[in-house]
């Protein structure tokens, strides 16, 4: 593993704070609401997260770290009606449009420099939600694996998240050598060593049951992206890997890994432009 000296996360995510950031992530929000389950279905870690939720009886309350505009909030409530969710995002407008679109959710702006937990308390959010999900937060720290330790603190019962992996080579932390150039700005993008980072949640919670899902592809070379150069290379086996960490298992200590190829939502033509369109437009603000 890589180490260095990374500068104070201010300076990675004041990009964050732009319209276009939140117009980008807003993209699903054209999507009606059948072709908005399919879209979000497609995906591995919302697949983990769906069967722990279809296993599950009564009702469950879940913290989303990086909710962006909220449109994972407007899955869940027609997907999953008993799921009390809460929505924190560092986005103060990715924040002010998911208010400004669901008036009765629950949405909250926190500071990039401070601990979840502490923000959380600050807010008066629930301590121990049973559930908190991720999506495409961890590669994009400063301290991946800082930002790991904390999430796992936090969930009674299930931490899904969804992250970049390789199966070869060592993880590289710097992030002026692994980022990537988005929203008119840089940001971190840490491609984690799989074996690496499930030694590090077993090593905080060695009784939990751990199954990580990777949806394989080149990382190196796609959307703006200057990675390793070994990222480019199909040899070190990069991926968009979803990980379940179940926290009260039949089987503690077990570790499942798997290839599960995430296929395209199959949604009408028209909602396809549609949200073509809509990430197209976000790109150009």
């Amino acid at each position: 593993m890589t180490q260095t000296t990374a500068e104070p996360r201010s300076v990675w995510y004041s990009d964050w704070q732009s319209a276009g950031h939140a117009g980008l992530f807003d993209a699903r929000s054209v999507l009606p609401p059948r072709s908005l389950v399919r879209n979000y279905e497609s995906f591995n870690d919302v697949r983990i997260l769906g069967e722990w939720l279809a296993a599950s009886s009564g009702p469950v309350t879940l913290l989303e770290v990086g909710c962006a505009t909220g449109e994972f909030h407007r899955y869940l409530r027609l997907a999953y009606p008993q799921v009390e969710y809460h929505g924190v995002d560092i986005s103060r407008p990715a924040i002010a449009k998911a208010r400004e679109k669901y008036p009765q959710g629950r949405f909250y702006v926190t500071r990039p420099e401070a601990a979840i937990r502490q923000e959380m308390a600050s807010l008066g959010l629930p301590a121990r939600p049973e559930v908190l999900y991720s999506k495409d937060v961890v590669h994009h720290q400063t301290d991946p694996y800082g930002f790991l330790s904390q999430l796992l603190e936090i969930p009674s019962r299930l931490l899904v998240l969804r992250t970049r992996t390789r199966d070869q080579g060592p993880t590289v932390l710097d992030p002026d050598l692994s980022c990537q150039y988005h929203y008119q700005g840089w940001m971190p993008y840490i491609v984690l060593n799989l074996d690496e980072l499930l030694g590090q949640i077993h090593s905080r919670v060695p009784q939990a049951e751990i199954l990580a899902t990777r949806n394989r592809m080149i990382l190196g070379g796609r959307e703006n992206r200057y990675l390793p150069k070994d990222c480019y290379l199909p040899e070190t086996g990069t991926a968009e890997t979803s990980v379940g960490i179940f926290l009260h298992p039949e089987q503690p200590g077990r570790i499942q890994v798997a290839d599960r190829r995430e296929e395209p939502a199959p949604y009408p033509f028209s909602d396809r432009v549609a949200l073509l369109l809509g990430r197209m437009r976000g790109h150009g603000r």
